[in-house]
């Protein structure tokens, strides 16, 4: 009355779970195979997918001289608007000055321009 039964079975071991194991390296090469064919796939997908978000941008500024590029980006930023559209053209509008600025050989040349046509206060609001 005070005895318990055993009921536990022993553990299976793999070997004895698989009834033909020579076909195992056959099933694991396979699934193997698959797997890498799967991540094959997959880094295809995404490559393709940054490849198609990658954009170049014209330069919507470019004129014979600085100072007409200059002007024309200074007519940008006068512009008002809060959409997004607005918003980006004003991102790119500072992005290609600062790369105006980066590539002329005389920065400090632009900022006396700019300074001239706006005044100091406004002139340092926009490289700023």
């Amino acid at each position: 009355s005070g005895e318990i039964e055993n009921t536990t079975n022993p553990i299976p071991t793999l070997e004895s779970e698989i009834e033909d194991t020579t076909n195992l390296n056959s099933i694991v090469e396979s699934e193997i195979e698959n797997l890498e064919d799967s991540i094959t796939i997959l880094l295809t997908d995404i490559s393709r997918t940054i490849q198609l978000m990658t954009k170049s941008l014209t330069n919507p500024f470019i004129g014979r001289t600085w100072k007409t590029q200059v002007d024309k980006m200074l007519t940008q930023l006068a512009t008002y608007g809060r959409t997004r559209k607005d918003l980006n053209q004003k991102i790119q509008t500072y992005y290609y000055f600062r790369k105006l600025l980066d590539q002329h050989a005389d920065p400090a040349m632009i900022k006396d321009f700019i300074e001239r046509k706006q005044g100091k206060r406004k002139a340092k609001d926009t490289w700023h």
